[in-house]
């Protein structure tokens, strides 16, 4: 008896300690942070040479320039992706979204900054249940290289599956609800017909299939001139929002999804806060220098997507509440 006592409280001390462990193991790993965006380099070199390095680099890697783009002066864009990554965004509802990966050129002060996106992140931010491209983010680091994660203070995984700028605000599911169509092969081709009639302030950089699904992601660029609404002026939104010394050009651009019969598109006090989540509310780079900017991109992607003016949501102004 007493021999059994002795072994009945050994495995007592284990299954405790283990758990403890465990305990202790999640607590830790809910205090890892991400941050959405990795720095390259910043260094003296012409955008001409850095595009060069870049180019080379992107063709020596597995992945591929799906298209590349100036969004405004002194900023240059490569949109990448690959079979796996694509695989991988078709495991989850919405993962399309993470499909394109951005590169950035940016000239600041001089110097030319080399940066891109942080997979992770999305991975995180796009409620990508069950689906891990860490491995993604390593090919990236060895394919471009690494100096250090940026953006803000980072973010844990928890935070980062249910994030809101602020209470009362739009997440990631808060998508804008543009037309539905008939099929799939109908909602696209009304949006093809958006961008070719160049009235909506909406043009198309990409577009990527999403395997194994009725999924297409396209990448689109705010124009001012064509819709006459100051809110879709790019440059001037960059300028207000990404004042930091590390630039966040790899932000851009912005994507629509054609997902079966509807076309939907991430709501802008959801998909700029999650890039930009470090800026306050109020002062001279807060998101109240942005109020008009979610009406006047429903507006723009209602019109490029066939919708009726009427649909577009008022609920609230802003980024406020």
């Amino acid at each position: 008896m007493l021999f059994s006592r002795n072994i009945s409280h050994t495995v007592y001390i284990l299954l405790f300690s283990f758990l403890c462990l465990i305990t202790l193991s999640a607590h830790a790993a809910d205090k890892e942070t991400f941050k959405p965006f990795v720095l390259v380099e910043q260094s003296n070199i012409s955008m001409d040479e850095a595009k060069s390095k870049i180019d080379k680099l992107i063709r020596k890697s597995p992945f591929s320039i799906v298209t590349e783009y100036s969004p405004y002066d002194d900023a240059y864009i490569y949109v990448i992706t690959s079979d796996e990554l694509k695989s991988l965004a078709s495991e989850t509802k919405y993962g399309g979204f993470a499909a394109p990966q951005r590169i950035s050129l940016t000239k600041s002060n001089n110097q030319i900054q080399i940066s891109y996106t942080n997979p992770v992140y999305m991975q995180y931010a796009y409620r990508m249940k069950n689906v891990d491209l860490s491995p993604i983010l390593d090919q990236m680091t060895q394919a471009f290289g690494f100096e250090k994660f940026f953006g803000g203070e980072g973010q844990s995984a928890r935070k980062l599956k249910r994030y809101k700028y602020s209470f009362g605000l739009e997440g990631f599911n808060s998508f804008y609800e543009l037309p539905e169509y008939d099929s799939h092969v109908e909602a696209i081709a009304a949006l093809i017909e958006g961008f070719n009639k160049q009235d909506s302030g909406i043009s198309k950089v990409y577009e990527i299939k999403i395997p194994g699904k009725d999924q297409v992601v396209f990448g689109v660029s705010m124009n001012e001139k064509e819709s006459g609404d100051e809110a879709l002026n790019t440059h001037k939104t960059m300028t207000i929002i990404d004042h930091l010394e590390l630039k966040r050009t790899a932000y851009l651009p912005y994507e629509i999804m054609v997902d079966d019969n509807r076309i939907i598109a991430l709501h802008a006090r959801f998909r700029i806060a999650a890039y930009f989540y470090d800026l306050k509310m109020f002062g001279p780079h807060g998101f109240g220098k942005l109020f008009s900017t979610p009406t006047a991109y429903n507006k723009a992607f209602n019109k490029v997507s066939g919708g009726r003016q009427q649909q577009t949501q008022t609920t609230s102004n802003g980024f406020g509440i």
